[in-house]
């Protein structure tokens, strides 16, 4: 058997992405652990105006239209500036913070994508 112990009680393990109202985007520590953010480089974003849907795409290597993925120490978290994507598509950030659960989602164009589905606050 190869058993782990688990030590790191009170984690967080959520995979969440944040808007904040700067337009910059973070991932969360959960996105961090279960996706090993340390081994991407950046991230590239998509957007579906019908939907609504914001996705991700974790690259590993430096790249035209790649967001820099900053990584907090000891597996914190990430955080990149996005707010040319939301300029270009005239999403408001302030009207979309908060925080969002990605779906995984396997697109046949793009590959691993993590999108959320933005809603306006209130």
């Amino acid at each position: 058997m190869a058993f782990e112990k688990f030590i790191a009680k009170r984690g967080k393990f959520t995979p969440q992405v944040t808007i904040n109202k700067a337009g910059g985007m973070g991932l969360s520590s959960g996105m961090h652990h279960r996706y090993k953010l340390d081994n991407y480089e950046g991230v590239e974003l998509y957007f579906d105006q019908e939907a609504q849907k914001i996705a991700l795409k974790l690259v590993e290597k430096q790249g035209d239209g790649m967001f820099k993925l900053k990584k907090r120490p000891n597996e914190k978290g990430a955080y990149l500036s996005a707010r040319s994507f939301f300029e270009a598509y005239s999403i408001d950030p302030k009207k979309y913070a908060g925080r969002y659960a990605p779906e995984e989602v396997e697109d046949p164009n793009f590959g691993k994508l993590f999108a959320i589905k933005i809603v306006a606050k209130a």
